[in-house]
């Protein structure tokens, strides 16, 4: 299902939920983060059949209005993902935890804010969401100033949090009220 369409300088971006067909074109995303070490919570290439494994599970987590994934198209390629998945506790399914890929080629130009906008309205919406958080590393300049900008504010800092390309780094926690 398309959420959103729009065209940035003569590229065409499509905002729309994931579809079963989508294994390679996401694994081939995770795996170009991975080769590029972003900040990201894996570090290790994942496999189609691993991919394949994980969709299922995350469009069955939709269908039961457990996860919100939104992918970006630019020109028909896979460029990004963003998700917002419901905390399983009793005491805590008011709260959700976003996190989100972007490849580089397609960072700076406005697809991570609207992808992320987007999918926070999804997450409100169907999900019934009215506080999401996420963990940012401290190394992550940019992705920290992005979410300030969307009304993220710092509620905690696990010093050496995550091990990530041979450093330890804090791991931020950002909250928003949806």
């Amino acid at each position: 299902m398309i959420l959103k369409k729009y065209k940035i300088f003569d590229k065409t971006i499509i905002l729309r939920y994931p579809r079963s067909s989508d294994a390679q074109d996401l694994m081939n995303l995770i795996n170009s983060l991975v080769k590029e070490g972003a900040d990201i919570a894996k570090s290790k290439p994942v496999t189609i059949q691993e991919e394949k494994l994980w969709l299922k599970d995350t469009i069955t987590s939709i269908k039961n209005k457990e996860k919100i994934i939104i992918l970006a198209e630019m020109d028909s390629v896979c460029v990004g993902s963003c998700e917002v998945t419901k905390d399983t506790y009793d005491v805590s399914r008011h709260v959700g935890t976003l996190g989100i890929g972007i490849i580089k080629q397609a960072r700076g130009i406005g697809i991570g804010t609207t992808l992320i906008k987007t999918t926070l309205d999804e997450a409100k919406k169907k999900l019934g969401l009215e506080l999401v958080k996420l963990y940012v590393f401290d190394s992550n300049n940019i992705g920290r100033s992005i979410y300030v900008e969307l009304g993220f504010k710092e509620i905690g800092r696990i010093p050496k949090g995550v091990y990530h390309n041979k450093k330890y780094k804090d791991d931020i926690i950002m909250a928003k009220t949806l």
